[in-house]
C-alpha cells in the first residue's frame, strides 16, 4: 500500500472549506432568528392596530365586542362599562402577542411569568366572563390550554 502524502496546502483548503461551512451554519442560524423576529413584530403591529381601533370605539362610547356582533349587553353598559370591557379586549391582543413572541424564545423567562400573572388577573376577569368565553375560541390551542390552566377566582 502507498501512504498518502497531505501537504500543507491540502491542510489550508480543508480549514478553508470548514469555515466555509461554518460561516454557511451561522448565516442560516441568522435568517431563522430575522424571520422569528420578523414574524413577532408582525403580530405586535396587529395588536397595536387592533388596540387603536379599540380606542377608537372608547372614543365614540362604543362597545367593540357589541358592535361586532358577538355580545348584546342586557341592559345596556354604562360608559364606564364600554371602557372596562374595551380595555379587556385590548389586554386580549396584548397576551396574544405576548404568548406567540414568547413561544418563539424572544421573551425570558422572568417577564413571561409576569405576564402570566397579569393574564390570571385581567383576561380571566370575573366582572366579563363573556369575554373570556369569546375570545378564548379564538386562540391557538396551545395559548388555550395554557390561559384554562391559569387560576381564577371566579371557579
Amino acid at each position: 500500500m502507498k501512504k498518502i502524502k497531505v501537504g500543507f496546502d491540502a491542510w489550508i483548503q480543508l480549514l478553508g472549506m470548514i469555515g466555509v461551512l461554518g460561516g454557511l451554519v451561522f448565516v442560516g442560524l441568522e435568517m431563522q432568528q430575522t424571520q422569528k423576529i420578523a414574524l413577532v413584530s408582525q403580530i405586535q403591529e396587529r395588536s397595536y392596530a387592533a388596540n387603536g381601533t379599540l380606542n377608537t370605539f372608547i372614543e365614540a362610547d362604543l362597545d367593540w365586542l357589541e358592535a361586532i356582533g358577538q355580545y348584546e349587553s342586557i341592559p345596556p353598559l354604562t360608559q364606564r362599562g364600554k371602557v372596562e370591557r374595551n380595555a379587556l379586549n385590548a389586554a386580549w391582543f396584548f397576551a396574544e402577542a405576548d404568548y406567540f413572541q414568547f413561544s418563539q424564545g424572544l421573551m425570558t423567562d422572568e417577564v413571561w411569568q409576569a405576564k402570566l400573572r397579569a393574564m390570571a388577573g385581567n383576561l380571566k376577569s370575573c366582572k366579563y366572563p363573556t369575554i373570556y368565553e369569546t375570545r378564548v375560541r379564538l386562540v391557538e390551542e396551545a395559548f388555550k390550554n395554557l390561559l384554562d390552566s391559569l387560576p381564577s377566582e371566579c371557579d
